[in-house]
């Protein structure tokens, strides 16, 4: 059973990690403000500014901090600070014991997409795949909407893309994330389980060819196998060059005119305007273009 954090309350204490890259200062405390701003306390991990080549500091440190915000009694919620790359390293070192025992909001896109699929199938866990402490100060209405939603707020339980690829209505527990980081996780103890599930995929600055070649790696390797539905994300920055003519568009569009089962393009999560969190872990239902959740992401 999926164990559910509790909503987060103004006044609570927010704590911030780097489990991947090297975060710059200035974005982070912007971001800081904005949480202090909303009414939030902030803890910031010990290594939360420390870098170790591209990483922010070792995996052990990184590691620790982790499991620090996760034992703390006072911290209600865990925001990373961005993501970049190294969140990976950590998982043959996360104990899924301490998230389990330890059930908390844990808030992340990008390379923390190993950390927030990690939480819902071994630590079983929800998660949310939502914006990230550098980017929001630049997006206060991802900030806004993430602060509703955490504090139990209904009103974005409904949520739509722009278009749909193949129409139809499917109802299954969401996972996903970034796209090359799902594909990185295939063939490792930590391959996403996505069979009978509604999977949601973004990515940002991959060619439309790349994002031919690794949906075609997914579906070779029985990805996409049995799922209940797939949805898009914005895909910015996913465009061709000069001498090329293929959209991404026409990717996905080639990638699953023939699949049975739903799919949309578009949902405003992640990188772009990443306005949306989604909870990853949650019972949702596609119906064309429009996402539902059909529990809520939080304990009651």
């Amino acid at each position: 059973m999926t164990r559910k954090p509790a909503p987060l309350r103004r006044g609570d204490v927010i704590g911030v990690v780097s489990p991947a890259a090297a975060v710059d200062e200035a974005s982070l405390h912007a971001g800081l403000q904005v949480l202090e701003a909303a009414g939030f306390r902030v803890r910031l991990g010990a290594a939360t500014l420390k870098k170790a080549g591209y990483l922010a500091g070792t995996d052990r440190e990184r590691l620790a901090d982790l499991d620090a915000m996760f034992r703390d009694p006072e911290v209600k919620a865990i925001i990373a600070a961005r993501g970049g790359y190294g969140s990976g390293r950590l998982l043959p070192l996360l104990d899924p014991a301490v998230p389990r025992t330890h059930p908390k909001i844990f808030v992340g896109h990008s390379d923390l997409t190993f950390l927030l699929n990690d939480f819902v199938q071994r630590a079983e866990l929800l998660a949310f795949h939502g914006p990230m402490i550098a980017s929001l100060a630049q997006r206060p209405d991802a900030a806004a909407t993430l602060f509703a939603l955490l504090s139990g707020d209904r009103a974005g339980w409904h949520q739509a893309a722009p278009s749909v690829v193949q129409p139809g209505m499917a109802e299954g527990v969401l996972v996903g994330g970034s796209l090359s980081v799902i594909v990185s996780m295939l063939g490792t103890p930590w391959a996403l389980q996505t069979r009978g599930r509604l999977l949601f995929l973004e990515d940002v600055n991959e060619k439309p060819y790349r994002i031919d070649r690794m949906l075609t790696q997914l579906r070779q390797a029985g990805g996409l196998d049995g799922v209940a539905g797939v949805i898009f994300g914005e895909m910015p920055g996913c465009t061709a060059g000069e001498d090329e003519r293929v959209t991404v568009r026409d990717v996905i569009n080639e990638a699953f005119a023939s699949a049975p089962y739903p799919v949309a393009f578009g949902l405003p999560s992640g990188h772009g305007a990443g306005t949306l969190a989604l909870p990853l872990g949650a019972r949702t239902r596609l119906a064309g273009e429009r996402l539902t959740l059909l529990e809520s992401p939080l304990a009651e």
